[in-house]
């Protein structure tokens, strides 16, 4: 028999592999993808897998609640992308990243039952995070860095929602002005946008997917420099039979842009990938909005570099490049803020100098001014 030793280890040998010792505070990061730091957490807390490249340290207390939100989460608006999505983007790397930005429901059906929620779909007694001034909202310190888009005026622009947990029910989306950099959007300020067709709600179809729609921009609103528009996603669900709005789980997105003449025109109309089917009738609208929205006189925005103008005629000589396929994109460059790319789009994938496409999902790439990147 081999001798058993006469003193066992108090605990196991810590793994030459493991992290960089100590524990993590609340909130830190504790794991991803690259990470090399402690995966431990301080005493009442837990490491929790945010996605591949991110692992936090969350409250215990707040675990139950946070199953609940990953329970009822339904969608976000990607594009243009709203305040606790846009630090996804190479581009916004100044703006955090709200992990559960897909379950912004103002605290679910018990939270807005009497009619009240946060105006960009934080709890209405909560902290507006997702408000002008709050952790996402930050136009008043970084200005057009905050910005995710740029239309001009009038234009037909196409918003772009994921819907990760489908309930059914139709889209709202309404826009609201702001003059100064530091001014906060109200439930008074937005006013509604339709659709091409005149619709205000566009009806969800069936299933878990990138759902693309149309809608219009008014003619005579302008914004930019330290003035700017916030465009909100509203969603109501309609799988609560025979109630009210209110008995009707909702929810909110509001995104930074631009209005301004020197961005893109507006696009020729298309079919989108998911028209709007026949309104239904099950679920009340609200009341329309009485106030029309009006353009006021805003600061004088930072001009912006033109793009050279391309030649129309081309060489005699052959070029020394190879050929271009037929199915390459129309020729041409594209402005600051324009589409320059994404699924099934088909204009100009270059962006004029001083700008480059920048991919911001599946279905859209942007021309972002290089001084942002």
């Amino acid at each position: 028999p081999t001798t058993k030793p006469t003193k066992k280890p108090t605990h196991a040998p810590s793994p030459s592999s493991k992290p960089a010792g100590g524990s993590k505070k609340l909130w830190e990061q504790c794991g991803g993808k690259g990470y090399t730091g402690s995966t431990d957490c301080a005493s009442g807390a837990v490491c929790v897998k945010q996605d591949e490249w991110y692992s936090q340290c969350i409250p215990k207390r707040l675990l139950l609640a946070a199953a609940v939100v990953q329970t009822e989460a339904h969608g976000r608006m990607v594009f243009p992308p709203h305040r606790g999505y846009i630090g996804r983007l190479p581009a916004f790397k100044d703006i955090p990243i709200d992990y559960s930005d897909n379950g912004l429901n103002a605290g679910g059906i018990g939270g807005t039952s009497g009619g009240k929620h946060g105006v960009c779909g934080d709890a209405y007694s909560g902290v507006r995070e997702h408000e002008t001034g709050g952790i996402y909202g930050l136009f008043p310190t970084l200005g057009a860095k905050a910005v995710g888009a740029c239309f001009a005026p009038g234009a037909t622009v196409d918003i772009n929602v994921q819907i990760t947990a489908n309930h059914k029910g139709y889209f709202e989306f309404g826009l609201c002005k702001l003059n100064g950099k530091g001014d906060k959007e109200t439930e008074e300020c937005f006013q509604d946008l339709l659709q091409p067709n005149g619709e205000k709600q566009w009806q969800l179809p069936a299933g878990n997917d990138f759902f693309k729609m149309q809608y219009k921009l008014p003619a005579g609103v302008k914004c930019d420099g330290d003035s700017h528009c916030v465009l909100r996603w509203w969603y109501v669900g309609g799988n609560n039979p025979g109630v009210g709005i209110n008995g009707q789980e909702q929810f909110w997105n509001c995104a930074d842009i631009y209005i301004s003449d020197s961005c893109g025109s507006s696009p020729t109309s298309s079919p989108t990938n998911h028209p709007s089917p026949a309104p239904s009738s099950a679920i009340p609208s609200p009341a329309p909005s009485k106030t029309p929205l009006t353009d006021k006189p805003t600061k004088k925005p930072s001009p912006t570099t033109k793009p050279t103008t391309q030649p129309t005629t081309k060489p005699s000589h052959k070029p020394t490049h190879a050929p271009k396929p037929s199915s390459k994109p129309a020729a041409g460059t594209k402005k600051a803020w324009e589409q320059c790319g994404g699924k099934d789009y088909t204009g100009s994938t270059e962006c004029a100098s001083g700008a480059v496409c920048v991919k911001q999902d599946e279905w859209y790439s942007q021309c972002v001014p290089k001084r942002l990147r």
